[in-house]
């Protein structure tokens, strides 16, 4: 199929994740936050200024996720979706760079050539899961990453991250 253009939906939308052994595994989400970098801002209004005015900052990614929790295999992401909890359970409050994707399908499956928000990790780039929170009520979990401390952001592109 050919990369398309145009509104879509959230269904095409695909979160991945390195589980604790550094394979990318996608997981399942209900809701992302949102996903981009969000500038602080350095206030510059002088007192005589007619309008605020703001440099801005150094970047910053936090992106927060929800979803069924689900204690399913791992799995290869090529051809199945795997458990939150097997995934996110395993990376919660670690140390070590993760490499996560955000994939946009447009219309269809993501594929090459459509957007995709993430970094791949190194021994200095990348995510933290530092929450992993269940809810037994409802069935559900809560998580949220950050980036490693000195990371290069994390960027749009149209490549699946690796």
């Amino acid at each position: 199929m050919t990369a398309q253009t145009g509104r879509t939906v959230s269904k095409w939308t695909k979160f991945l994740v390195d589980d604790s052994a550094g394979t990318l595994r996608e997981i399942p989400v209900s809701s992302i936050n949102g996903v981009g970098l969000d500038y602080d801002e350095a206030d510059l209004t002088a007192f005589s200024d007619a309008l605020h005015g703001v440099l801005l900052n150094q970047a910053n990614c936090q992106i927060d996720i929800a979803g069924p929790f689900d204690t399913s295999a791992a799995a290869d992401p090529a051809s199945a979706v795997s458990g939150s909890h097997t995934v996110l359970s395993g990376i919660a409050g670690g140390s070590t760079p993760l490499t996560l994707d955000v994939r946009v399908g447009i219309r269809h499956v993501w594929e090459a050539g459509e957007p995709q928000f993430g970094i791949t990790s190194s021994a200095t780039d990348g995510f933290l899961c530092k929450s992993y929170i269940v809810n037994p009520d409802d069935g559900t979990y809560k998580a949220s990453f950050v980036m490693f401390p000195g990371s290069t952001a994390p960027a749009w592109g149209t490549t699946a991250e690796t």
